[in-house]
């Protein structure tokens, strides 16, 4: 009888909590719109394309103006070429 009670309640925590029981990580971390950015730090911006490129990372700024907010990244590569990379604000992930 006890065996029966053990299954029933092992059954009902995985028809409950499917997604965690598989091992399925929920992300319930979601950007809303009419949250307001908190914008990251500029060095956490330069930090992110810099692992991204093989260039040089000489200077970053904030654009408020857009949505989102992104910071505009300028890069040195080992040719010598400027190019600039767009950074999420909010997030942290690189756009382009």
């Amino acid at each position: 009888m006890k065996y029966l009670v053990i299954v029933f309640l092992a059954l009902s925590a995985l028809m409950f909590n499917t997604a965690e029981a598989a091992g399925v990580r929920i992300d319930t971390k979601v950007e809303r719109k009419d949250q307001p950015c908190v914008p990251i730090g500029k060095s956490a911006a330069m930090s992110a394309v810099a692992q991204q490129t093989d260039g040089r990372v000489l200077s970053a700024s904030l654009n408020m103006n857009r949505r989102p907010p992104v910071y505009r990244v300028k890069v040195l590569s080992k040719s010598g070429r400027v190019s600039h990379v767009l950074v999420n604000a909010c997030n942290g992930r690189v756009i382009s």
